[in-house]
């Protein structure tokens, strides 16, 4: 607790030492402390001012991803309370990210209402390696169990990435970047529109030879490459004056080298994975009665064919789809009520044809509710009702409940929320079972938020206790999946953001997390009790950025063993040359630490990247 007591303290002791200039301090810029402000869809599925959702949310923005030089989501979400990111060696190995400390594939993850989980994989988990933020406009997280609204695999919390639409005009932007491990990277993205249509399209790549994902330490030196090519488009057509039409494709092709690593044993190997991941959607809204009622129609498409090779021989093949059929209506019979109501058809479908687990479908249908009611201007409170039926797991009804209380005369606003939260058995694990149960959730939280500083700063603090039954595990001794373990997860977080003096920030966020599989009596694999981070983004001149990143890992436990804690710093910055050309470059792991994220996986050692931006 001392390291941890030290770290978080010093964002205090930073902030605290610049007060004597806030009262010239220019107009604040962080979207973090500007946290009232930002307008949502994650917590309610309709657009909705922050400070009038119950629930525990973060924002990531485009801003934020580029002065920090994030090139991949998980760089992005490292930073955010109550994540937890679990990389598994070099670059394009299996990245989990996981809420509050419970298992990463109980945390649903959507991109623009495209939800990306991967169907053929045992446990329906998303791998975070490959997703690149060329086309990222926002990442909005939610903690807490969430399937009222999101359905299965929101046990753990969403993160609902939103890519980047077409903008007024025409422009674009590319650039160009290399440093460590041979790494090239490159990416352009063209944008245009006006009030008729607007569009998007963005190609961006990287090479890299990488380095060992089995522990270099531990004698391994063969180094790992990883390649990937990300294609993506988004675009909008008002067809008239209440129609809206959207359409949105993606497509990811990587190819990563591997080595095998079991717990303590790990030794270079020549494999490989090559993985082609596509989504797609289309949305039509329409709008009736004026403002009164908007109706959402939406067909979403999602696959990842995954092949993976022994020395050139495959030795696992599988084809995971998802295709989803989604109507939303909400209706705004006043202004301080809203109702929503909708029905989802989804179906699952996992290929093997090489490998563990055999062909499978799941079918579910589902209809929702939720109404939100604002008595007062200083009072919110939501409710939700969901109810899921398939042929292939037992019927789940779920509810929701959340609220946000204002002091006016303080500014303090207090938020609570209770949730229950199931996720059915993968194709792949019903084809190993065709008996199991859904997973099963239920937890609460409440926190609260206060600004300070003239609205400059803001402080936040949540607690939070969940508790899973019937956790899906691999019974060796039988070799097959069964709903044997139970899970519990409590804790707090702490977060703290501040405009220091109009060009410096800090964010600084603190979580204390007690995972636990009670049928066990383990704690949690790969999930510290303590982790912070403290960001320092600066604009020191109109030129110029800079950011210093700090990330602390407290101890974890990994299969049998403990890894020790470890100090992460990362220090980027950027120029302007002119008003269309910048450059940039960073380095990562500034401290050269020697340390696992995963028992026996490597991790990159002190390294620089440097490269150039071009906008237009």
């Amino acid at each position: 607790m001392t390291k941890i007591t030290a770290l978080f303290g010093a964002s205090l002791l930073l902030c605290a030492s610049t007060l004597p200039f806030a009262a010239v301090a220019q107009t604040p810029t962080s979207d973090a402390v500007e946290a009232t402000d930002e307008i949502i869809v994650t917590g309610t599925r309709f657009r909705v001012p922050l400070d009038q959702v119950g629930r525990s949310v973060s924002v990531v923005t485009a801003e934020e991803i580029e002065l920090r030089q994030q090139r991949f989501v998980f760089d992005a979400l490292e930073v955010v309370p109550g994540l937890q990111v679990t990389r598994s060696g070099s670059f394009g190995g299996i990245t989990g990210v996981s809420v509050r400390g419970l298992p990463s594939d109980q945390t649903l993850v959507v991109q623009d209402g495209i939800v990306l989980n991967d169907a053929a994989s045992f446990g329906n988990s998303f791998n975070a390696s490959r997703f690149q933020t060329i086309d990222v406009q926002r990442i909005e997280v939610l903690r807490g169990a969430q399937s009222t609204l999101y359905g299965s695999d929101a046990i753990g919390g969403v993160i609902n990435i939103i890519t980047q639409d077409g903008h007024d005009g025409f422009g674009g932007e590319a650039y160009l970047e290399g440093g460590s491990f041979n790494t090239v990277r490159g990416g352009a993205t063209i944008f245009g529109g006006n009030d008729l249509a607007s569009g998007r399209i963005s190609a961006t790549g990287v090479t890299t030879d990488g380095f060992s994902t089995a522990d270099e330490a531990l004698g391994n030196t063969e180094d790992d490459g990883f390649d990937n090519v990300t294609l993506s488009a988004r675009g909008r057509l008002q067809a008239h004056e209440t129609v809206t039409l959207e359409g949105v494709l993606r497509f990811q092709d990587s190819r990563s080298e591997f080595d095998d690593v079991f717990g303590t044993f790990s030794a270079d190997a020549d494999r490989i994975d090559e993985t082609k991941e596509a989504s797609a959607a289309v949305i039509l809204t329409q709008s009736a009665f004026g403002t009164l009622l908007e109706n959402r129609y939406a067909l979403t498409y999602s696959q990842t064919e995954r092949v993976n090779l022994n020395q050139d021989i495959v030795d696992f093949d599988a084809l995971g789809k998802r295709l989803a059929l989604e109507y939303q209506g909400t209706l705004r019979p006043a202004d301080w009520i809203t109702i929503i109501g909708g029905g989802e058809y989804e179906a699952q479908e996992s290929e093997v044809s090489v490998g563990f687990g055999a062909n499978q479908e799941i079918e579910s249908v589902s209809g929702f509710g939720l109404v939100q009611l604002q008595p007062t201007e200083f009072i919110t409170l939501t409710g939700g009702l969901r109810h899921d039926s398939s042929d292939d797991f037992e019927d789940q009804t779920t509810f929701s409940l959340s609220g946000v209380i204002e002091v006016p005369q303080t500014g303090t606003l207090f938020r609570g929320s209770v949730a229950e939260g199931f996720k059915a058995p993968s194709a792949g694990e019903f084809s190993f079972n065709a008996n199991l149960r859904p997973e099963f959730a239920d937890g609460w939280d409440i926190g609260l938020e206060q600004p300070f500083l003239g609205g400059r700063a803001r402080f936040t603090a949540t607690y939070f206790d969940q508790e899973i039954e019937d956790l899906i595990a691999f019974n060796l001794a039988v070799f097959t999946f069964e709903n044997i373990q139970e899970f519990t997860s409590e804790g707090f977080e702490l977060a703290l953001d501040v405009d220091v003096n109009g060009w410096l920030t800090v964010n600084a966020a603190y979580t204390h997390v007690d995972a636990l599989n009670l049928s066990t009596n383990i704690a949690a694999g790969n999930q510290p009790d303590d982790r912070v981070s403290v960001t320092l983004d600066a604009r020191p001149t109109d030129r110029t950025t800079l950011s210093l990143g700090v990330v602390y890992n407290g101890e974890e436990e990994s299969g049998p063993a403990t890894l020790d804690d470890f100090f992460l710093v990362n220090l980027r910055g950027s120029f302007a040359v002119t008003e269309t050309v910048e450059i940039f470059g960073r380095v990562e792991n500034l401290l050269d630490e020697n340390y696992q994220d995963v028992l026996g996986f490597g991790t990159a050692p002190l390294s620089g990247f440097g490269g150039v931006r071009a906008r237009f």
